[in-house]
């Protein structure tokens, strides 16, 4: 890989892992491919102190996984996971989904339709990079109008590895558009104020997103 550098307004490590993260949601690294510190330390020109940092904060997000002899590797994802976390991710996101639908302000919702906006237009573009981003702010909003502040964290613990899913989940036949169709039913259903609405719509939303994942686990 290339010589990185990095920037004096955030600690090293967090800077190192940002990069890490970056590059693992967009498959530099290989599932399953070797880390080493001392070549990550290289590439930034830094000691080994903060990288060590960063890789410890990626275990710990499930990016990255530490064997018996204490090998770290990237996460290698499995179906029986991908299952689990999005039995998670569906629980937490109906709950909030609903608390958003009975809370949200027309300022709050204005911001979300400014989101399906932006999709549309990234769309038009075939910028799936960007998709994905706007993919995850469209979840992420979702959560933070539902003004509970502890379903949030719980689904912040799934976050590095929910975004490393909706990476995934944008390849096949029309992904982007269906994704976007699911999330104006969502966003419709929290503009009439309606929660069982609204979570079925997530429920629907979260099922087809599991279908297509399982045939790119079955190819």
């Amino acid at each position: 890989m290339n010589q990185l550098s990095l920037q004096k307004a955030l600690p090293y490590y967090q800077q190192i892992q940002q990069t890490l993260k970056e590059q693992i949601w967009k498959g530099e690294y290989k599932p399953g491919e070797r880390v080493y510190e001392a070549q990550i330390a290289k590439q930034f020109s830094i000691s080994r102190s903060p990288v060590r940092e960063a890789i410890r904060t990626l275990i710990h997000e499930g990016l990255l996984v530490m064997d018996d002899r204490s090998q770290i590797s990237v996460y290698k994802p499995s179906w029986e996971d991908v299952k689990d976390i999005y039995d998670c991710r569906l629980s937490l996101e109906t709950t909030a989904v609903a608390l958003a639908a009975e809370r949200i302000t027309n300022e709050q919702l204005h911001l979300l339709d400014q989101v399906l906006r932006d999709t549309e237009e990234a769309i038009i573009k075939g910028e799936k990079s960007e998709i994905v981003v706007l993919n995850a702010r469209f979840h992420d909003l979702i959560i933070d109008y539902s003004g509970n502040r502890r379903l949030k964290k719980l689904v912040e613990e799934l976050a590095s590895l929910t975004y490393y899913y909706r990476s995934l989940n944008i390849v096949g036949p029309k992904r982007a558009e269906a994704i976007l169709v699911g999330h104006r039913r969502i966003f419709t259903a929290i503009g009439e104020k309606n929660p069982e609405k609204a979570a079925l719509a997530v429920r629907e939303h979260t099922e087809e997103d599991l279908r297509n994942l399982s045939a790119l686990f079955e190819q």
